[in-house]
């Protein structure tokens, strides 16, 4: 198969994806994503859409775990590298690697993650809040909880939180936003 077949593919199932997105109830479901060997959720009411990755314009000085910004619906919006951000090392990209657009606290970026996995529906018993004494022992800061689903885990992010105060004021800084407007009760 060809590169122009294998992307006019991935292109036809990121349409379904989007399309999907646009049209199902919201009730408890996910975009589900991989992030290196792991899979990750995030809620379907935050995803603005499914885009395929294209190098972004970088931003020098900025923090590392930010790759760029890029030109989304006529809105320059930031890039965030998720494997910088979970501290995976350099992530190579391929034809499945895919920026997830999302808004959080009335900010639109992009997530840049391995691959989309599907849309997913979770019960309430199928999610685990993620406890206070596990989350003593690792940084749980940005997950909501982890869903199970058969023979599978998936980590469930709390948007609002994969970005820490700190750097949500870099991200605004950067694009000339006031920074008084943020505050730690918004994150």
């Amino acid at each position: 198969m060809s590169g122009s077949e294998q992307n006019g593919q991935n292109d036809s199932a990121l349409n379904i994806l989007n399309l999907q997105l646009a049209n199902m109830s919201t009730e408890n479901q996910y975009v589900t994503f991989k992030i290196g060997e792991e899979e990750y959720g995030v809620d379907i009411m935050l995803v603005q859409e499914i885009i395929r990755y294209k190098k972004p314009t970088k931003i020098y000085n900025a923090n590392p775990m930010i790759k760029g910004i890029i030109n989304f619906r006529g809105k320059v919006i930031p890039i965030i590298d998720m494997h910088k951000k979970f501290d995976l090392g350099e992530q190579n990209y391929d034809e499945y690697t895919v920026v997830i657009v999302i808004e959080v606290e009335s900010k639109t970026m992009g997530m840049i993650v391995d691959r989309v996995s599907d849309i997913m529906s979770f019960k309430k018993e199928e999610i685990q809040i993620v406890d206070q004494e596990f989350a003593e022992d690792i940084k749980t800061e940005h997950l909501k909880g982890m869903a199970k689903s058969r023979d599978r885990i998936i980590m469930l992010l709390e948007p609002n939180r994969v970005l820490s105060f700190r750097e949500l004021n870099q991200i605004s800084k950067a694009y000339g936003e006031d920074e008084a407007n943020l505050t730690k009760e918004q994150i």
